[in-house]
């Protein structure tokens, strides 16, 4: 696999975000359904084609199901009813965003799948350690984390505000949530006695490199 492809593996499990914020500002303000609608729709397509690029990548994530699903409910919502949904989106947009992005967190434990982190964290961790209890283990709690941030932020937006739809959210987001997911591996390590990440990945490195 050459660099571009590497990068583009690390790069493609965040793309669908870019539609999704892309959205959110847009639909902030009182739009048509006709606008509404047609927007939905090219979005949809472009999280479709998303997810085929990540299946021939690698897989697509839960994000990357759940944005796309977003996108195609809106699309039909404003089909078969322009004016309802028009209202629906026009006032709770961005909390149909922070419930998608819930469920994509929070259904996949509860239903036996793997935590949604997981996914982000095969990109920088060895493949020796995916199976492992420890690795496995730290992203359910994260996932779990994300999970309660993100139904904080879906009920935050239920109050038609600048501070609870965006200022709070991103705070939560970017203040508790990113910090807590670079910190938060090394210290689950470290208190159980073990090398932190960056150790292990030379370690694992250093092994392949004498075999």
């Amino acid at each position: 696999m050459n660099r571009g492809q590497k990068t583009m593996e690390r790069i493609l499990p965040f793309a669908a975000f870019i539609p999704l914020a892309s959205f959110k500002i847009w639909a902030s303000t009182p739009r048509p359904a006709e606008s509404l609608l047609r927007v939905a729709c090219i979005m949809a397509i472009v999280c479709i084609g998303i997810i085929i690029l990540a299946y021939r990548l690698d897989k697509p994530s839960y994000f990357d199901w759940a944005i796309s699903a977003y996108f195609i409910a809106a699309a039909l919502l404003l089909s078969l009813m322009p004016q309802t949904g028009r209202k629906i989106f026009t006032n709770y947009a961005v909390t149909g965003i922070y419930l998608s992005l819930f469920l994509a967190s929070f259904l996949p434990p509860v239903m036996g799948m793997e935590p949604f982190t997981q996914h982000f964290a095969r990109k920088t961790a060895p493949p020796e350690v995916w199976q492992n209890p420890l690795f496995i283990r730290i992203n359910t709690v994260m996932t779990r984390v994300w999970s309660g941030i993100f139904a904080a932020c879906m009920l935050l937006s239920l109050y038609p505000s600048v501070i609870t739809r965006a200022l709070i959210p991103l705070s939560l987001i970017i203040f508790l949530g990113v910090p807590f997911n670079m910190k938060f591996p090394d210290f689950y390590l470290k208190k159980k006695g073990l090398p932190s990440q960056k150790e292990m990945r030379e370690m694992f490195t250093s092994d392949k490199q004498k075999q």
